[in-house]
């Protein structure tokens, strides 16, 4: 089993949706509170995650999640020179977004699994990845 992972917006929106693959990242999160494995993600998306969470359900909302996620046993990575750099060696490469650009060059750096249910990151074959189920159009909420 790997022993770092990094969580993109969508792992994080499968948790507060209760989407296909609540599960794998409820496990993952629990495995890191018991320090079998080291969780990461990124400033992106930190950022993807509020202002989503703040269009669909409001700002009030939105920062109480916030606040319980920033209590997750999650390291956070932030930008810099570097990761900026990388950031722009993808992005110039492959068909992806600029926000995912970033989190793919944190995955890089940190050589940890990407957990994500983004189809964009599939051209990033070097990339150890691990794609959750899609959302289905009438996933129950629970």
């Amino acid at each position: 089993m790997a022993d770092r992972f990094l969580l993109d917006s969508s792992a994080f929106i499968t948790l507060t949706d209760r989407e296909p693959g609540v599960e794998r990242v409820r496990e993952l999160l629990k495995a890191a509170k018991r320090g079998e494995i080291e969780l990461f993600s990124t400033f992106v998306s930190l950022t993807e995650l509020q202002y989503i969470k703040t269009y669909d359900n409001g700002a009030a909302w939105a920062n109480r999640m916030m606040n319980a996620v920033r209590k997750f046993p999650v390291h956070w990575v932030h930008s810099d020179v570097t990761l900026c750099a990388a950031a722009a060696d993808l992005k110039a490469t492959y068909t992806i977004s600029f926000a995912d650009s970033f989190v793919a060059a944190a995955a890089v750096r940190l050589d940890a699994v990407l957990v994500h249910k983004d189809p964009q990151f599939a051209p990033l074959a070097h990339l150890a990845q691990e794609m959750l189920p899609p959302k289905t159009a009438a996933t129950p909420r629970t």
